[in-house]
């Protein structure tokens, strides 16, 4: 069974993610204009996501590494 960890790179991402995402959702109520167009925003959140879900499932090459003993 594999262990998933995350490490530094998946926890930007998700960081990322979750501002983007709030972002997403604050242009699209109105409650406040951000430079970047609503559909970028939206798809740079998804692909953060999915980044994130990506680095945890697939071993965070930045997750550090359990000692095991036998």
């Amino acid at each position: 069974m594999a262990d998933n960890n995350i490490g530094p790179f998946g926890w930007f991402s998700a960081i990322g993610f979750l501002v983007l995402s709030l972002l997403y959702i604050v242009e699209m109520q109105g409650i406040a204009a951000w430079p970047v167009s609503q559909t970028v925003t939206g798809a740079l959140a998804l692909l953060a996501g999915i980044g994130t879900v990506l680095l945890w499932v697939g071993n965070d090459p930045t997750a550090a590494e359990e000692h095991r003993t036998t």
